[in-house]
């Protein structure tokens, strides 16, 4: 079965999130000595705008992987290629306004 594929284009604005892992050792002395375990998952806070329709197979597709379970692939705002991410929450927000227009709020999690 080939990788399912994120195609949904994300409103103007996102916000990636980059972050390291430290292993942070405290001597009795009260100085602390940090080691670099290299680069944590990158992740993205992304909102989409838009129909009820386009809101709905978002949805769809985040039910299809089992929220947070399956991973699929996704290329980032102003990247060239795809990579593989999966959703990070258990939770997907999701907000209408009337019956026609909404937004959905995710955040994308990096494999490495």
């Amino acid at each position: 079965m080939p990788t399912p594929v994120f195609t949904w284009t994300p409103d103007f604005t996102w916000r990636p999130q980059y972050r390291r892992r430290v292993n942070i050792t405290t001597f009795e002395s009260g100085k602390e000595q940090r080691s670099d375990l290299g680069a944590a998952p990158r992740e993205w806070v992304l909102t989409f705008t838009g129909s009820a329709a386009k809101l709905a197979e978002i949805e769809e597709f985040w039910n299809a992987r089992k929220g947070p379970v399956e991973s699929f692939l996704w290329t980032p705002p102003e990247a060239t290629s795809a990579i593989t991410v999966r959703f990070k929450d258990d939770t997907l927000k999701s907000t209408r306004s009337g019956m026609k227009y909404g937004t959905v709020e995710l955040t994308l999690r990096e494999i490495l």
